[in-house]
């Protein structure tokens, strides 16, 4: 996502906002990101943790709620490969700028000087930009420009955890009642049971569920949901001995 005075256009789903993310044990890295979105100015951020532990979402909703101070830019770099120069044009520009993945991207030695210019011109004009990877800054992969380890290293860095089945319970629960729906313990439990521990996959679940649910005029039970969610019933028949 970016303003239309810059040329670079990635869009960043309707769905990810600071509303809607449940912070769980990562309140800190949720604050330091709220505040460069309402201000975009201060140290630079660099969020690292595992796929799934909310890295991509902060990003986006930080993007989202920036664009009302102007020009921002969200650029998930592993989705541009080989990346060029020209990728970059422009984005010293950028109140705010959002760098995702910048550990799953291969970076050629004109791309990685560009980068690095640029981050400098941010800094020294003092605005903020923000990033994620799935290391640390000093775990960086050392195919990754010493100077731009450096640059990362030198950013207030935020580990990002994984939300434990609680967590992620409470997160489905709060999902559903924004959606005005009620989602029981037990159900809560049993979904985190029977599907992957990912939260795309669980909220996808929850969406069907409460189309089902209004559709039938049905409360959420653990019978509905398996009844609703076909794959709930493969799971069953797969772990019951036979």
């Amino acid at each position: 996502m970016i303003s239309p005075q810059l040329p670079l256009s990635v869009q960043v789903p309707d769905a990810t906002s600071f509303d809607n993310f449940y912070p769980g044990p990562n309140v800190e890295a949720l604050a330091a990101v709220l505040r460069i979105a309402q201000h975009a100015d201060g140290a630079p951020v660099l969020l690292h943790g595992p796929a799934g532990s909310g890295k991509t979402h902060l990003l986006q909703a930080a993007v989202r709620l920036g664009a009302g101070l102007g020009a921002v830019a969200y650029l998930p770099l592993a989705d541009f490969q080989p990346a060029t120069p020209a990728l970059l044009d422009g984005l010293d520009q950028a109140r705010l700028l959002a760098l995702d993945d910048v550990d799953q991207a291969v970076m050629q030695p004109d791309f990685a000087q560009a980068l690095l210019r640029l981050l400098d011109s941010l800094r020294t004009q003092g605005r903020a930009y923000l990033a994620t990877s799935r290391l640390s800054a000093d775990r960086l992969d050392e195919r990754l420009p010493a100077d731009l380890r450096t640059r990362f290293a030198l950013s207030a860095q935020f580990p990002l955890k994984l939300l434990d089945d609680a967590q992620l319970a409470a997160l489905l629960q709060a999902r559903a009642r924004r959606r005005g729906l009620e989602l029981p313990d037990e159900v809560a439990d049993f979904l985190l049971r029977r599907l992957p521990r990912r939260i795309p996959s669980l909220l996808d679940a929850l969406e069907t569920l409460d189309r089902a649910a209004l559709s039938a005029q049905r409360r959420l039970t653990i019978p509905f949901a398996t009844q609703a969610l076909p794959a709930l019933a493969q799971t069953a028949a797969r772990t019951t001995p036979g």
